[in-house]
């Protein structure tokens, strides 16, 4: 493949329009510089609303509509929750089986990789230009009027940060505190300081991203957003409850988790599994989203198939979508659907795989207290994607009222970050300072969503290997609440787990059926080769490797 710029060294340019080039992505030049930009009337608050209005909807890799899962930051969710085990994309038509078992290409020559390294900083170059037109290079108080503008800015930019630093580190921080993760690039980097950019260790990678916060903390103090598509400063608290956390900061994990908790409330169950509003509406709890709209190009091209929607809801009722009807639903690992009991409601989010033993009626007819659309949901599974109904997932839903309207059906908002994610680090982060302490908010949190609930139901011994039997049962809770959520490669590689796809009755795909004990390799992500040519100091990662059949089955 033949490739002209380092995203990177297009990130400095004047433009912020102008991005990387590979085979399928064609360069877009402009005379217009930021200084112009930033005089031009309205033209500040239009930049600082595309730093979220470019977060979905948009075909940002390519241009083109061919990519399916080219539909923004949601798309890293499966991304790298299929890495794992707990999402597991069946079916024959399943666009992400690429990071689930396709690992070749995974290296620094394939445009798989470029695909996260052109979004990433493409939004980080964003976020870099807003700084730049606020005045507020190098932490310089920003212009009067541009505060919140910057502070914005700064939020996000170290969200995408943190993103980056985890899946490029070369180690967990609980491993190697001194492992590389990713390169920086702010609004004062010259092209010269671009192309001898060495990458971040974790804590030099972490006292970048609190300043970052730090300083967006202090610009969104008195800032009320007027809908949850926009961080205000209780993101800015939950931004850094995960850095801590990540960090192994246990007192400050704590601290801002319950900081960011204030205000909010955690779903109810009727929220949970609402059949109009499941996941696809703001309530109490979502502290940060993204929305789709009827206008975007995601929904109105490729009849919509390049789409949240279209890869992660079964119900709709007309010919398109990859998950309903093209034969690429993502479902739940079967063992960890098995471990939650039937006292949690949350096992509602998932269709019992005790009805792939049963005839079509009889599936039908017990899924209907789970959805409205029970013959739809059968047919996804067994006839369109040849796999069955066990597994497949409910969690996300149409548009309220919109299930047969064609495409809206899927414009619909998802969560960036929610207050149960808060919950959870509150608990882990307590708990690996006292304890007891750590068990009581687990517990109380456990109960929300299981009355029957008691501590310690949850220990597989494979995974007492690497952490204690306290971390392993917030794991388990954080694996079945925020499924599909984004976060399962993240734990994976902040805890040093590993992996078992391969056990007796498994729902993983043949020669994918990989059982890794510690981080799997191919959960450090490799950079675009373009990026080692035009930076000289860029140490590499390895690539990935994929294992060269199934593993022998793990018992239990």
């Amino acid at each position: 493949m033949k490739k002209i710029f380092s995203v990177l060294s297009a990130a400095l340019l004047s433009t912020s329009l102008f991005t990387s080039c590979i085979e399928e992505i064609d360069p877009q030049t402009s005379t217009v510089t930021i200084d112009q930009a930033a005089n031009a009337p309205g033209s500040f608050d239009n930049f600082v609303n595309n730093l979220t209005g470019n977060l979905t909807g948009q075909f940002t890799y390519s241009g083109s509509s061919f990519y399916v899962f080219d539909f923004g930051y949601p798309s890293f969710f499966l991304i790298r929750d299929v890495m794992g085990q707990d999402v597991v994309p069946v079916g024959t038509n399943n666009w992400f089986d690429t990071w689930y078992q396709d690992f070749t290409y995974l290296a620094p020559n394939w445009a798989r990789t470029q695909y996260p390294w052109t979004l990433y900083y493409g939004w980080i170059k964003d976020c870099n230009n807003v700084l730049k037109m606020a005045g507020a290079t190098d932490y310089a108080q920003p212009e009067s009027g541009r505060e919140v503008g910057a502070g914005i800015a700064y939020a996000l930019r170290a969200m995408y940060y943190l993103d980056c630093v985890r899946m490029y580190a070369a180690a967990p921080y609980a491993v190697k505190k001194d492992a590389l993760t990713t390169v920086k690039i702010t609004e004062s980097t010259t092209i010269d300081e671009a192309q001898h950019n060495a990458r971040m260790t974790w804590d030099e990678a972490f006292q970048f991203i609190l300043a970052d916060l730090d300083a967006a903390e202090k610009l969104l103090a008195g800032y009320n957003r007027t809908d949850v598509y926009t961080p205000d400063v209780s993101v800015v608290y939950g931004l850094k409850a995960r850095t801590y956390l990540e960090q192994q900061n246990w007192a400050k994990a704590e601290e801002y988790a319950k900081k960011a908790m204030k205000g909010y409330a955690m779903m109810s169950e009727d929220e949970y599994l609402s059949h109009d509003n499941g996941f696809n509406t703001p309530n109490s709890s979502w502290m940060f989203g993204v929305t789709y709209k009827d206008t975007d190009p995601n929904i109105i091209e490729n009849d919509g198939d390049s789409s949240w929607g279209s890869v992660m809801l079964l119900e709709n009722g007309f010919d398109c979508g990859y998950a309903a009807n093209y034969g690429g639903p993502n479902v739940i690992d079967r063992h960890l659907y098995e471990t939650i009991p039937t006292t949690d409601f949350r096992k509602q989010c998932w269709i019992d795989f005790a009805l792939d033993d049963v005839d079509e009626a009889t599936a039908i007819a017990a899924m209907r207290p789970q959805t409205d659309y029970p013959e739809r949901v059968y047919a996804a599974g067994v006839s369109n994607a040849s796999y069955g109904v066990g597994g497949l997932s409910l969690k996300f839903r149409n548009a309220a009222g919109k299930a047969n309207v064609k495409y809206d059906a899927w414009v619909v908002a998802v969560p960036l970050m929610r207050v149960e994610e808060m919950k959870l680090i509150e608990a882990e982060a307590a708990g690996m300072q006292n304890e007891a302490n750590g068990i009581a908010l687990l517990t109380d949190f456990a109960k929300t969503r299981d009355a029957s609930y008691v501590y310690g139901q949850h220990q597989d011994a494979y995974y007492n290997t690497t952490t204690s039997a306290f971390q392993n049962e917030v794991w388990w809770q954080r694996r079945v609440e925020l499924w599909g959520e984004g976060f399962a490669t993240f734990d994976i590689k902040r805890l040093n787990k590993g992996i078992i796809r391969s056990y007796k009755g498994t729902n993983h795909i043949e020669q994918c059926r990989f059982n890794v004990q510690g981080m799997p390799n191919w959960m450090v992500w490799c950079f675009v080769n373009t990026e080692a040519q035009y930076n000289e100091s860029l140490v590499v990662n390895p690539d990935p490797q994929r294992p060269s059949g199934d593993s022998e089955e793990f018992t239990w």
